[in-house]
């Protein structure tokens, strides 16, 4: 028997332990607790888990090891490049506590299935009048219809094998959280990117100076602990940082993973030319509607809560601003301002 299978007989079985538990604890109100809360646990989750916990605990020690000695003449004390050993703590706890939280939020938030009952806007489809809405075709031409689920895809909705559904602006699946990247848990990933890469920064670098400082030091050598946490923390730093710029570079053209490497298939259903909002060669991406607006679209409309705790993309995820519908809006919202400029005159 291989080593999955017994891994997936030990789960089943501590479930149901969970679950009678519960039902005997709580009753059967609060019986499905157990499977929401363990269904999402696997070995990567676990291990990404275990890794972040190891490199803050060694990290920590680190910092507790130069408290006891704060105030000697240690240099590996007195250079702490400008911070106090307290306020690293403080940074460095910040740091890791958001991005675990949004960490357990793409683990167990729903990145967005297709409603019962969605089907796309007969009106849209058919129309050849001006300002009529975008339209993604399949290779062939046709409309995007799931057979699996046996109901109509959104734009930007793409099945996944591994949940078994469609999900709303699919990015990718992701094994690290055991769950889709999609459009209710997209923007929970791209902050934990973010705050768990400067983490890692952060542990790096103090990691490193604890054994540089103290490397040749025979009254205090340095831990097996500690070289093993550097030694995995610097190329999960690496990997993180190329990780993080990639979706950098895809919020800011309001790409998706598939959709970078297999395109967006489009009609515009627009009679003449449509000139692009933004200053690009070659306007390939009919969702991108220059950087401003794409982080606005990603992040959230208010620039002050971009990089604050979220887990949803703004908006339902069936509907997406689209070049050839982002002008008609703009211009209607330039008109209402200034009605508004004359109503206050």
């Amino acid at each position: 028997m291989s080593s999955i299978a017994i891994m997936d007989d030990i789960t089943d079985e501590a479930m149901q332990v969970a679950e009678t538990a519960a039902r005997l604890t709580f009753g059967t109100k609060l019986k499905r607790v157990p499977k929401v809360i363990f269904g999402k646990i696997t070995l990567p989750v676990i291990s990404v888990v275990a890794i972040v916990a190891f490199i803050f605990g060694a990290t920590i020690d680190v910092l507790g090891k130069w408290k006891l000695t704060e105030g000697s003449d240690d240099e590996s004390v007195t250079s702490t490049f400008h911070w106090s050993l307290q306020t690293h703590q403080n940074v460095l706890t910040v740091l890791t506590t958001l991005g675990m939280s949004m960490y357990l939020c793409c683990v167990y938030r729903d990145p967005g299935s297709v409603p019962v009952g969605y089907g796309p806007d007969h009106e849209s489809v058919h129309s050849h009048s001006v300002g009529a809405h975008l339209v993604e075709r399949k290779r062939k031409g046709g409309s995007r219809f799931c057979k699996k689920c046996v109901r109509h895809k959104p734009p930007r909705a793409h099945h996944c094998r591994q949940c078994n559904k469609c999900v709303l602006r699919m990015d990718h699946h992701c094994v690290w959280v055991n769950n889709c990247i999609g459009h209710r848990n997209y923007k929970s990933f791209f902050l934990f990117l973010l705050y768990i890469t400067c983490a890692c920064w952060h542990a790096s670098y103090l990691l490193a100076w604890h054994v540089w400082s103290i490397g040749d030091s025979s009254t205090s050598p340095v831990g097996v602990a500690e070289i093993f946490s550097l030694t995995l923390c610097v190329p999960l730093t690496i990997s993180l940082s190329v990780l993080f710029a990639w979706h950098c570079y895809l919020v800011s053209n309001n790409k998706t993973t598939i959709e970078h490497y297999e395109g967006v298939r489009s009609s515009s259903l627009l009679e003449g030319h449509l000139a692009p909002l933004h200053s690009t060669p070659k306007n390939d991406n009919p969702y991108s509607l220059g950087l401003r607006a794409n982080l606005r679209e990603i992040l959230g409309p208010r620039i002050v809560c971009w990089l604050l705790p979220g887990c949803s993309i703004h908006g339902d995820g069936l509907v997406f601003a689209n070049v050839g519908e982002y002008g008609k809006w703009r211009a209607a919202k330039t008109k209402k301002q200034d009605e508004l400029t004359l109503l206050g005159e």
